[in-house]
């Protein structure tokens, strides 16, 4: 059971993979992303003993889901490797292509190689992952032909782990990949003691452990490739509710920006759609609040700021500002004020301040009007 809910968990990282290289251009990391989660679901799909049967049983070679485990595990050190390898690179696309195909190609001679190794030993009765290991590992007539997976295996997921945690970060693509470089770092341990086991020394590590371990590290693993679309989507709904109600006054007061919208999609699309229309919404504002300042030759200001289109406020209270300007012209006792309507602090407010990104700086004013929304309805009551 436990064997299926992390072959659950990589599966669905997975197809979360390739429903963003879909919706996304395919890029060479999303592809090494595709090829590590779903060979570690394979890798723990295979150890599920009623599985492994009816593969051994199908294939007609006893144990078999043994040797397509290494090569799944394999894979999954080769895709994590030209994952990591392709963001920390600062070479050109193409460059990073021949890389990965290089990386990949060493990967595919090894996987050849243990396969051939694999089906060169005389058959031995058909038993539990577990149980096979224990008699394979450990023994030098049978444990060579594991060396060179156990140590490609355990060299790639090596320079993983360091990359992984040289290139983690306070963001929320920082955090998942600290939290899966922690996972292959497990994997490495694992490894490691599964190598020493190939090589001889039984009695310092059991399998039993080491398969323990595995079966953490894929959690986790699983756990840090999922934790940006979690992260995504909460941050999303909680985005969503915070400029709410100052794109539903600026659809209002401006209902051309809304034309072609597209109600459905990714949840991390319809976010920067409507900020995207709160950009727009509030550049057409201005506009017009301009031209009708322009006509009336009034250049009064909010009272607490400077009479000048250059703002030398914080960010907080430029953002302030601007919210300021839009409640004061929205929907009042069923009746709609013009467009235009209320203080417009100047053109050069708008524009965000230097520490902002767009998107950042369209949900701080969101922030502010949601405050005064608030402070609103509470003198209301």
């Amino acid at each position: 059971m436990i064997v299926w809910v992390i072959a659950g968990l990589l599966g669905m990282a997975t197809g979360l993979r390739i429903g963003w290289a879909l919706v996304n251009k395919q890029s060479v990391v999303s592809s090494a992303m595709i090829v590590a989660l779903g060979s570690l679901a394979l890798v723990a799909a295979l150890n599920w003993p009623p599985l492994t049967l009816l593969i051994d049983t199908t294939v007609g070679w006893p144990n078999v889901s043994i040797g397509l485990s290494q090569v799944a595990l394999i894979g999954c050190a080769a895709g994590s490797c030209v994952m990591i390898t392709s963001v920390a690179s600062t070479r050109s696309p193409v460059v990073v292509r021949r890389i990965a195909a290089v990386q990949y190609s060493v990967a595919a001679a090894i996987a050849v190689i243990t396969l051939v190794a694999f089906f060169s030993r005389r058959r031995q009765p058909e038993m539990a992952p577990e149980v096979y290991l224990q008699r394979n590992l450990g023994s030098a007539n049978t444990s060579l032909p594991w060396l060179l997976p156990l140590l490609y295996v355990l060299l790639a997921f090596t320079l993983v782990v360091w990359a992984g945690m040289r290139h983690s970060n306070r963001t929320r693509r920082g955090r998942a990949l600290f939290v899966f470089s922690l996972g292959i770092a497990l994997i490495v341990a694992a490894s490691a003691f599964f190598l020493i086991r190939a090589v001889g020394t039984s009695s310092l590590v059991g399998v039993g452990t080491a398969a323990t371990l595995l079966g953490a590290a894929m959690a986790i693993v699983a756990a840090g490739s999922l934790l940006p679309a979690v992260e995504d989507w909460f941050g999303g709904r909680r985005e969503l509710r915070l400029i709410d109600p100052l794109l539903t006054e600026l659809e209002r007061r401006q209902p051309d920006v809304g034309i072609g919208e597209r109600p459905r999609g990714p949840l991390v699309f319809r976010v920067a759609e409507r900020l995207s229309l709160i950009s727009d919404a509030l550049y057409l504002e201005a506009t017009v609040a301009q031209q009708a300042r322009a006509a009336r030759g009034d250049g009064t200001q909010v009272e607490v700021l400077a009479d000048t289109d250059d703002p030398t406020v914080s960010p907080a209270d430029q953002a302030a500002a601007i919210a300021t300007w839009i409640h004061a012209g929205r929907k009042t006792q069923r009746v709609a004020r013009p467009a235009g309507q209320g203080t417009f602090p100047g053109m050069g407010w708008l524009r965000q301040p230097e520490s902002y990104s767009d998107r950042e700086w369209i949900l701080e004013i969101a922030r502010q009007y949601r405050a005064l929304e608030r402070a609103d309805a509470g003198a209301q009551r």
